[in-house]
Parts: C-alpha cells; sequence; structure tokens
C-alpha cells in the first residue's frame, strides 16, 4: 500500500465514522430500530475494516525502517560498505550448519564483540542480533508477552521457586502501648521451569544457497512467529500441568457476570463492575485481554448519552481503549472468558538460548534443508490479585 492509498482509506474511515456520529445522535436517549440497529453494526464492521487496511498499511510502509535496522544492526562496527559483506557472512554461517552443529542465539553476549565464526560461532553478530528480533516477533504474537509481561532470562532451565501473592495484608489501629499485629500478604511457593518450545522448516537448497538476505529474514519472520505462537497460547490457557500456567487459569474469577444473551446495558454494566472489583492499585497498568467474539460485543456497547464506549485506534502498536483501558484481542482467548488486569504481573521465563540446527538427511530425496528451531521457556502469574477473570454464563457462551 502506498502513501496516496493509506490516505483515501483514513478519509474513508473518517466519512463512515461520521455517518455512524450521525446515526447515533438521532437515537440518543432511544433504542434503535431494526434498520437502525443494522446499519449501525454494518458501519462498525467498516470502521474496523478500514482500521485494518490502515494499520497494515502503515506497517508496510515502516517496512523499509525495519530492514534497514536488520541491516544496521549485523553491519556491527563497521562502514555502509561493509553491510553487504556482513550480510553474506551471516547467511554463510546459517548455511554451513553441519550435522550435530548448532548456532546459539543468546542475549547476554555484549554487541561490540567482534566476529569469531571459528572459534565461538553462538557469540557473532548475527547471533545477538537474531535474538533480540525473534524475540520481538515471538512477543508480537503473544498477547501477554505484548501485553506487558515482565520477561526473565536464564542461562539454563533449572526449576525457580516463585513467591506467589493470593491474598494482601492489611493494616489496623494499635492503641498506645499496645501489641502491634502481624499480617503478612497470602502467599504460596510455586515452581517456573522451562518447557522446549519446537519449531522446524524445510526451505530448497536452492533458497539456501543464493539468497542471503531472504535468509536471514527467514529466521527474523518465521521462527520467531512460531515459536510466539506456541507459547503465547499456554501464556493466556495453560493449565499449569506440562505446560505453563496461563494468566486466566491463574486470575482471580470475578463476581460480575453476564449471561450470552444478555442486551447492552447488562453487559456494559458488567464490565464496569469488573473494573472495580480490581484493587485500585492494578487498574491503571489494566487491560482488557478477550476474544474476538466478545471485543465485536464490547465494541457496540454505548454510555447513557449514547457515546460508544469503545474507542479505536489507528496509530501502529497502540490498542483500541474500552472505557480508557486498552483492549487485546486474542484468538485462543475463550469466548465466554473476559479477562481485565495488570499483565506486568506475569512473569515470562526464557530459560537458555535459542538453538538453531539444520539437518540435510531429513529431505535428502527432495534436496531440501530443514531448520529446527528450539527454545525454553515457562510462565506464571506472580501476584493473582492483578488479574480478575469474568465468566460470561449461560446457551451461548
Amino acid at each position: 500500500m502506498d502513501a496516496t492509498t493509506l490516505s483515501a482509506n483514513f478519509e474513508a474511515r473518517e466519512k463512515a465514522t461520521a455517518e455512524l456520529r450521525s446515526l447515533t445522535e438521532e437515537f440518543a436517549g432511544k433504542d434503535m430500530d431494526a434498520e437502525a440497529r443494522s446499519k449501525e453494526t454494518a458501519l462498525l464492521a467498516t470502521i474496523a475494516d478500514y482500521d485494518g487496511r490502515i494499520k497494515r498499511g502503515i506497517e508496510v510502509l515502516k517496512s523499509g525502517e525495519s530492514v534497514s535496522a536488520l541491516m544496521q544492526g549485523l553491519k556491527g562496527t563497521g562502514s555502509k560498505g561493509a553491510t553487504p559483506d556482513k550480510l553474506a557472512q551471516a547467511a554463510e554461517q546459517l548455511r554451513a550448519l553441519k550435522v550435530n552443529e548448532g548456532l546459539s542465539f543468546a542475549p547476554e553476549a555484549p554487541e561490540s564483540r567482534a566476529v569469531d565464526t571459528k572459534t565461538n560461532p553462538g557469540n557473532t553478530v548475527i547471533a545477538r542480533t537474531l535474538y533480540g528480533r525473534l524475540l520481538a516477533e515471538a512477543v508480537e504474537r503473544s498477547t501477554v508477552m505484548r501485553g506487558g509481561a515482565t520477561i526473565l532470562t536464564t542461562s539454563s532451565g533449572e526449576p525457580m521457586d516463585f513467591t506467589v501473592v493470593v491474598g494482601r495484608a492489611a493494616a489496623s489501629i494499635v492503641g498506645e502501648g499496645s501489641n502491634i499485629p502481624e499480617s503478612d500478604p497470602t502467599t504460596v511457593q510455586r515452581p517456573v521451569g522451562a518447557y522446549k518450545y519446537g519449531y522446524a522448516s524445510t526451505l530448497s537448497s536452492e533458497f539456501v544457497q543464493d539468497q542471503a538476505l531472504d535468509l536471514v529474514s527467514f529466521l527474523v519472520g518465521d521462527a520467531g512467529p512460531a515459536i510466539g505462537a506456541g507459547m503465547g497460547q499456554h501464556f493466556l490457557t495453560g493449565t499449569g500441568t506440562n505446560q505453563p500456567r496461563g494468566i486466566i487459569t491463574a486470575g482471580s474469577p470475578a463476581t460480575a457476570t453476564f449471561t450470552a444473551a444478555a442486551k447492552d446495558a447488562t453487559v456494559s454494566d458488567a464490565l464496569i463492575d469488573l473494573y472495580y472489583e480490581l484493587p485500585s492499585s492494578y487498574r491503571a497498568n489494566a487491560a482488557f485481554v478477550v476474544s474476538d467474539k466478545i471485543a465485536a460485543q464490547m465494541r457496540k456497547l454505548k454510555s447513557t448519552d449514547g457515546q460508544y464506549l469503545w474507542q479505536s485506534s489507528v496509530i501502529v502498536g497502540a490498542p483500541d481503549t474500552f472505557n480508557g483501558r486498552p483492549v487485546l484481542t486474542d484468538v485462543g482467548a475463550p469466548n465466554n472468558k473476559v479477562t481485565f488486569g495488570d499483565l506486568s504481573r506475569y512473569t515470562v521465563r526464557m530459560a537458555g538460548p535459542l538453538r538453531v540446527e539444520r539437518s540435510v538427511d531429513l529431505k535428502f530425496l527432495s534436496d531440501q534443508i530443514v531448520y529446527r528451531f528450539l527454545q525454553r521457556a515457562d510462565g506464571l502469574l506472580v501476584d493473582e490479585r492483578a488479574v480478575k477473570v469474568l465468566t460470561v454464563t449461560g446457551p451461548g457462551a
């Protein structure tokens, strides 16, 4: 999408928004009839479609900057003229992997170290650069990580015990000369381990041999999203048994609720109740996490004066908001759950380096090369008071 097309989409969105505003003002303080309701739904869908087009368009226009950033990272401290050499050198490392050899993409190596492909291939510019970019791609595909989860990196994967807060302490009035009562937060000890996430991708030998920049981009754009999607589902809904314990599983059940067939006012009232069930100390940093189905329902809700509670954002990277708080959608979120909380209280542990290994034997007859990616990780909500989970009840939930 070029700048002209992007501008046209902005104008079309503004036109649809103005039409929706006029419709809302026409029915302010009274219920819409069936025709108006149908028109409202269509306009909301149109605006959402333009929102998506605009965001994708801006990302396309910025993609040149991403490529430049990648090349700059690979360049290290060399000159502009050295950039192609660095790209070729990076791709050569990946092509030259032999059986039982691999690259370790670790975060702890300093960026200023020189490239040494013979004695220490895991601490090269390519390895250090790709770890950060792969992690960024993984974060983008995980709603919990993208929403602000705390990411902890460790060099290995031994179990670590975390103190999880499940109840708060309270102070009380103390009389003169009286003993001060003890009040400690209610806590439990829970371990965080390292589950192994794996992904394999097959490339033709011609692509691997001929494409320098494309091979590097493959690592950034293919492995990161795959690993992030796998982890992200568990960070959201994982049971905690043979997989991470997800934020929805660990969050505190909310008293607020509504049925799947509930009307607008009932739903909006329940969501306001959910907002105030979360302790005030967590609200300033809290966000909603919902499925697309629930998001569509929230998008149509209005205040008593006819104003939509949902506000769309056309800024790349900025989420839409509901009642002033960000709304994050995830295809893995259940249709019967509305999660509201401070996602920074969820800790993601990345254990050890990202391993990249190559096999030329598995697809020998088709002359293809398989790249395997392995990353160990776990996650845990370390303060269960920071997240409330509303359950939608009734048929259709």
